[in-house]
């Protein structure tokens, strides 16, 4: 299995709100400090809010924080907020014309084992929180600097 950039950053950002509860995180504030696109946060910061790991605040004064408390949300809540696809083999996607490109269906044993396998790598991220995740953890010096 394999997580696609959007996870990765969407861990950052829940990590940086995480780390820093006081501060009302900004869109532009994040693009200098991680690096990631505008458009990324965006559409990120969207993504997580719809699954309420993020609050937003819109207006002058409004920016983004942590929807729930860190040791409420999961880094398998992160991942499933962003990513859209989690079938490892064809078998197991979602398809809109409901057809499965695969001679071996349906009998192949090996669709059972493949749901299995998916399940067990989302429970495995479901085993840490956010909190978990930077607790202890010195805020890096690219988010500090920016903190004042």
């Amino acid at each position: 299995m394999r997580l696609n950039q959007a996870s990765d950053f969407a861990l950052r950002l829940v990590m940086q709100c995480a780390m820093q509860p006081d501060i009302l995180q900004r869109i532009d504030q994040v693009v200098l400090q991680q690096g990631f696109s505008r458009g990324h946060v965006m559409k990120l910061v969207n993504q997580l809010s719809r699954a309420g790991i993020l609050e937003t605040m819109r207006g002058r004064g409004g920016g983004f924080k942590l929807g729930r408390l860190a040791q409420d949300i999961s880094v398998g809540d992160v991942v499933r907020a962003v990513e859209n696809d989690f079938a490892v083999v064809e078998c197991l996607r979602q398809s809109e014309c409901g057809e499965i490109q695969c001679c071996f269906l349906p009998s192949c044993r090996l669709k059972p084992l493949m749901q299995r396998a998916s399940s067990a790598f989302l429970s495995v991220l479901d085993e840490m929180t956010i909190e978990s995740a930077v607790i202890d953890l010195p805020v890096p010096a690219a988010l500090a600097a920016q903190e004042s």
